[in-house]
C-alpha cells in the first residue's frame, strides 16, 4: 500500500480503518485507542493540511467538506484502496459522513459528527461564537501549553468542553489539547466557511453499516440541537450514547470507544453490553453505554 501524504500513523494488520480526527487537532487525537485498533486493523490515520504536524493547505484551496474530501478520495485512489473502514470525530466525522455518502466506506462509525445543526440555526450561531472565543484563549494559552497542561484549574477551565474530565487528564495529554488548535493554520478559514456549507445529501439506506456515538457530556457540540440534521438524513443509522463522555471520548473512555469502533469493523467482536435508552440508566445497567432509537 502506498500511503498518502496525510497518513501521519500506521500500524496494525488486517482490514484497512481510516481513522479522522476532530477540528483542530490531528493524528494524535487518536493514540488512546491504536492498541486496541491495530489488533484488528491495519490502521491509517490522517492529518488534514493546515493541522498540526500536516501537510500544508495547498495553494489556492478554499475550505469546505467536499473539496477536504476530494484530497481524502484522491489519496485513497493513490494507495489504490476503494473501500476502507471509517472512523470519525467531529470535523472528521463530518468527513467520514461524505466518504461514505461517495462509497468510499466498508462501514462507518461517526463520532460526534459535526455538520448536525440546521444551517442559521441558533446553534450554528453559539457554535460559531464559541470557536471565536476559543481562538482567542488559544492564542493567549498555546505558547504555554506544556505548563497549562500541569496546572489543574487552567487545564480544567481549557479543556472542559473537549472532554468531559479534563482533571483525569495526563499533563502531556492536556498540552497536545492545547497546542494543537495553536498550531492549527486552518482554524479561522474553517471558521469562516463554515455558515457557507451546502445542506448535506443523505446517504441511501444500506450503502454501508453506520454507527453514530455521541457522548453524553458533550458540552461543544451537546446532543440535542447538534445532531437533528444527522438524525433527519440518517433515520436508518444506529445511534449510541456514551455514557460520561465528552466532545472527544478517546480521552474520557478509550476502552469503550475502541469496543464501539470494532463491534462495527469486525463483527465478531461484542462490546460491553448495551441497554435500551432511558431518560436516566437504571443502577444496574451498564453505566458507560446507552444505545437509543430517540432521544
Amino acid at each position: 500500500m502506498t500511503l498518502g501524504p496525510s497518513i501521519r500513523l500506521h500500524g496494525g494488520s488486517g482490514e484497512p480503518l481510516l481513522l479522522l480526527h476532530p477540528f483542530a487537532l490531528c493524528a494524535e487525537a487518536w493514540r488512546p485507542v491504536l492498541p486496541a485498533l491495530t489488533k484488528r486493523h491495519e490502521v491509517l490515520v490522517a492529518t488534514f493540511p493546515g493541522h498540526m504536524g500536516g501537510e500544508p493547505i495547498p495553494r489556492g484551496f478554499r475550505h469546505s467538506i467536499a473539496a477536504s474530501v476530494d484530497l481524502a478520495e484522491a489519496e485513497l485512489d493513490a494507495a489504490g484502496i476503494d473501500k476502507v473502514h471509517i472512523v470519525g470525530n467531529s470535523l472528521g466525522g463530518w468527513f467520514g459522513i461524505e466518504l461514505a455518502r461517495r462509497g468510499r466506506a466498508r462501514s462507518l462509525v461517526a463520532i460526534s459528527p459535526g455538520g448536525g445543526w440546521e444551517c442559521g440555526s441558533p446553534e450554528e450561531r453559539q457554535l460559531l461564537r464559541t470557536f471565536t472565543r476559543l481562538g482567542r484563549l488559544i492564542r493567549m494559552g498555546g505558547p504555554i501549553a506544556p505548563v497549562l497542561g500541569h496546572i489543574g484549574p487552567a487545564r480544567n477551565f481549557a479543556l472542559r468542553q473537549i472532554v468531559a474530565n479534563p482533571e483525569k487528564l495526563t499533563p502531556e495529554q492536556a498540552s497536545f489539547l492545547i497546542r494543537a488548535p495553536y498550531r492549527c493554520d486552518a482554524f479561522y478559514d474553517v471558521l469562516r466557511r463554515l455558515p457557507l456549507e451546502p445542506e448535506p445529501r443523505p446517504i441511501p439506506a444500506g450503502t454501508c453499516p453506520v454507527r453514530i456515538v455521541w457522548g453524553s457530556e458533550d458540552r461543544l457540540l451537546p446532543l440535542r440541537g447538534y445532531s437533528e440534521r444527522w438524525r433527519r438524513l440518517l433515520p436508518w443509522a444506529e445511534w449510541v450514547v456514551l455514557q460520561g463522555a465528552g466532545h472527544v471520548p478517546m480521552y474520557d473512555d478509550p476502552e469503550h470507544v475502541a469496543a464501539l469502533i470494532l463491534e462495527v469493523t469486525t463483527p465478531s467482536i461484542k462490546a460491553p453490553a448495551v441497554v435500551p435508552h432511558v431518560a436516566r440508566p437504571s443502577s444496574r445497567a451498564p453505566a458507560a453505554l446507552v444505545a437509543s432509537e430517540a432521544f
